[in-house]
C-alpha cells in the first residue's frame, strides 16, 4: 500500500515537472524573444512624460543594453578587480579519512573533501549605462525571482601556506576538519566593470533616477545578465529540456513503484 501512495505521489510530480515546468519557460521566452531594446534616453523621455501627465509612480516594462557600472566601487573579495557585483564562496578543503569493513578486513583510506565556509554576494544596485550618454539606470538585484546571469571570473585552490597573499584572510579564523586541513577553494562569480549587459525588467523614476525591478507581474521575466538575448533563449530551452527529462524519469519510477512495491 506505502508504495502505490509513494507512487502515485511520484508520478504527479513528475508530470508536474514535466509540463508545467516547460510550458513555464516556453511563455518565458515569448516575452524575451518579441521584446525590442529601449535606449536609455528614449526610456527616460517615456518616464518623465508619464509623470508630467499626471501619471505618478508610471512603471515601463522595458528591455535594455549597455555596459555596467557602479555608483559605488567594489572590488571583488578574492581578486580584488573591479566589479559591479560580485559573489564569493570560499570552500575549506581537508583530508578525511574513511573506515571501511568487509570479508578482507578493515581497510582504512584517505580522500579529499571540501566544506562550504563563507557565501557572499554584493547587494549595491548594479548600474546600466551606454556609451556617450550620461544616463543610466539603477537596477535592484536584490529582489527576489531575478535571473541573474553572471560569469566565473576565479576558480582556484590555494594551499594553507600561500594565504598570506590574500588580504582577505588577514584576521580570519578556521576549524580543523578531518585529518588535516590542505588549503581552500576560492570560486567568484562577477559582472565586471564595463561587461556588456542584458536587462529585463519594470522601469520607473525615483527621485529623479530610473530604477528598474521586478515586474509587478510575476509572469514577466526580470532579468540582468552577461549573456546576450539569444544566448538567454537557448540556456532556457536547454533548462525546460532538462526539467521534461527529469519529469518522465520521475513519472516512470512512480509508476513502477506502484507495480513492483505492495
Amino acid at each position: 500500500m506505502a508504495g502505490i501512495i509513494i507512487g502515485a505521489i511520484m508520478l504527479a510530480l513528475g508530470a508536474l515537472l514535466a509540463i508545467l515546468v516547460p510550458l513555464k519557460i516556453k511563455n518565458k521566452n515569448l516575452e524575451i524573444r518579441f521584446m525590442q531594446t529601449t535606449a536609455i534616453s528614449e526610456l527616460k523621455g517615456i518616464l518623465e512624460s508619464n509623470k508630467a501627465a499626471g501619471l505618478e509612480g508610471y512603471r515601463h516594462y522595458v528591455e535594455l543594453k549597455g555596459m555596467a557600472a557602479s555608483e559605488i566601487p567594489l572590488k571583488a573579495p578574492f581578486s580584488g578587480k573591479d566589479v559591479a557585483y560580485y559573489s564569493a564562496d570560499l570552500y575549506q578543503v581537508y583530508e578525511e579519512k574513511k573506515i571501511t569493513t568487509d570479508k578482507s578486513g578493515t581497510n582504512q583510506t584517505i580522500k579529499n573533501n571540501e566544506a562550504l565556509m563563507t557565501s557572499e554576494k554584493s547587494s549595491e544596485p548594479v548600474i546600466i549605462k551606454e556609451p556617450g550618454s550620461s544616463d543610466n539606470v539603477h537596477i535592484d538585484i536584490s529582489q527576489s525571482g531575478i535571473q541573474l546571469d553572471s560569469m566565473q571570473t576565479l576558480n582556484k585552490f590555494e594551499p594553507l601556506a600561500n594565504l598570506k597573499d590574500y588580504s582577505y584572510f588577514s584576521n580570519y579564523r578556521y576549524n580543523a576538519m578531518g585529518v588535516r586541513t590542505l588549503g581552500f577553494k576560492l570560486v567568484e562569480r562577477t559582472i565586471p566593470i564595463g561587461q556588456q549587459l542584458y536587462a529585463l525588467g519594470e522601469a520607473r523614476l525615483d527621485n529623479g533616477k530610473i530604477m528598474m525591478g521586478r515586474p509587478l507581474d510575476s509572469k514577466l521575466p526580470f532579468i540582468v545578465s552577461v549573456r546576450d538575448k539569444n544566448d538567454i533563449i537557448k540556456g532556457n530551452k536547454t533548462g525546460a529540456n532538462v526539467a521534461l527529462v527529469f519529469g518522465i524519469l520521475i513519472a516512470i519510477a512512480g509508476i513502477l513503484l506502484m507495480i513492483f512495491v505492495k
